[in-house]
């Protein structure tokens, strides 16, 4: 009963984990789409860009957690399972990412993304493949509030910089002196991918 109980807690917490990350691009659709924040055109394009995401994150992935899980449970050494996945990670995310960026020219000419934000989507790309291997090595070592505590700081880290940097970081500034060096006129995509940025590292 005791074994039951353990797994019902984790797939729990597993579930809520894994739920509240995807759920928080429907919490931003009200911010993004108020017109006070951004135009149709600005949201068209951060959609667009994020659809980039999805693809690029399973490009980088390239089924490596799965494998991780498979060899994890079956090898006598785990360190070395998870240091072979990491290490593998590592090399193909800065292989795959350096070369974008060598090319970030003709990519941007390519896909229509303005280089400003493209750079900033290279940064997050890497920061989010390079936790794939320990977040998987979190699950596999039975450690859900851990894993879920990190995933939910993530979104709240990025919910709570896209509403202060979009709605807040404007008044602030015309207050307060401090403030004044991070706010930019019609800078509001670079915004939120600063938002992922920092969020994205603060998990890493």
């Amino acid at each position: 009963m005791s074994g039951f109980k353990s797994l019902f807690k984790q797939t729990f917490i597993y579930g809520l984990a894994t739920v509240l990350p995807r759920m928080l691009s429907f919490i931003l659709v009200p911010l993004y789409t108020d017109p006070n924040v951004l135009s149709v055109e600005e949201y068209g394009r951060v959609s667009f860009i994020f659809a980039y995401f999805v693809l690029f994150n399973v490009i980088l992935a390239y089924g490596m957690e799965t494998a991780f899980f498979r060899f994890f449970n079956k090898e006598e050494d785990q360190e070395k399972v998870t240091s072979t996945s990491a290490i593998s990670i590592l090399i193909s995310a800065f292989g795959l990412l350096g070369t974008a960026f060598l090319l970030r020219h003709q990519i941007s000419d390519i896909i229509n993304i303005e280089l400003q934000y493209l750079n900033l989507v290279f940064i997050i790309l890497l920061l989010d493949a390079l936790v794939i291997i320990p977040f998987a090595w979190l699950r596999a070592t039975a450690k859900p509030m851990r894993y879920a505590v990190v995933k939910i700081l993530n979104v709240a880290v990025n919910l709570g910089l896209n509403v202060f940097l979009l709605l807040y970081l404007k008044d602030v500034a015309e207050h307060h002196s401090v403030f004044n060096s991070i706010y930019i006129p019609d800078f509001e995509i670079n915004y939120i991918f600063i938002s992922n940025v920092i969020a994205s590292a603060l998990t890493l």
